[in-house]
């Protein structure tokens, strides 16, 4: 009767609603995940131009140094670093992705070494963790942390 019809519509609308949002969804995990492997791909390279575009201005976090907090992006600084010899050679392992809104919380492990400008070369495997906002179609890092993972 009636009550199966309307029990029916509500399964149809739901299923279409799935649907519907799953792609976009699925979209912006793919998005996410592109950015953070660009992002490193671009440090990797030395592209600064790509790597500063997917920082927030006032990010913020703590780097594989294991030193203070560094707060909001100085590309300058990093430049110089990296014309100095500040390297990196990671790989990526073990994404994982969660989105909340028009945020995105990723982990993963990196593993690899960085060489520091003194030429100390310091191979390890970190804990890499950050948070990223959608600012004008680019997911954008806020905030990063990477840990020494223990042995």
């Amino acid at each position: 009767g009636c009550g199966h019809l309307r029990a029916r519509q509500v399964i149809s609308v739901f299923f279409l609603t799935f649907l519907l949002s799953t792609p976009s969804a699925r979209a912006q995990d793919v998005a996410i995940r592109a950015a953070v492997t660009e992002t490193l791909a671009a440090w990797g390279a030395g592209d600064f131009e790509t790597f500063r575009s997917f920082y927030h201005p006032q990010a913020r976090g703590f780097f594989m140094d294991g030193g203070p907090m560094i707060t909001g992006f100085n590309g300058v600084a990093l430049e110089a670093a990296y014309a100095a010899g500040l390297r990196t050679r990671i790989e990526l392992s073990e994404l994982t992705v969660e989105r909340y809104g028009g945020f995105a919380v990723t982990a993963a492990l990196l593993e690899g070494s960085v060489t520091l400008p003194t030429g100390t070369e310091i191979p390890g495997t970190w804990r890499y963790t950050e948070t990223r906002m959608l600012d004008g179609g680019i997911w954008k890092i806020v905030q990063y942390h990477f840990s020494e993972r223990a042995p």
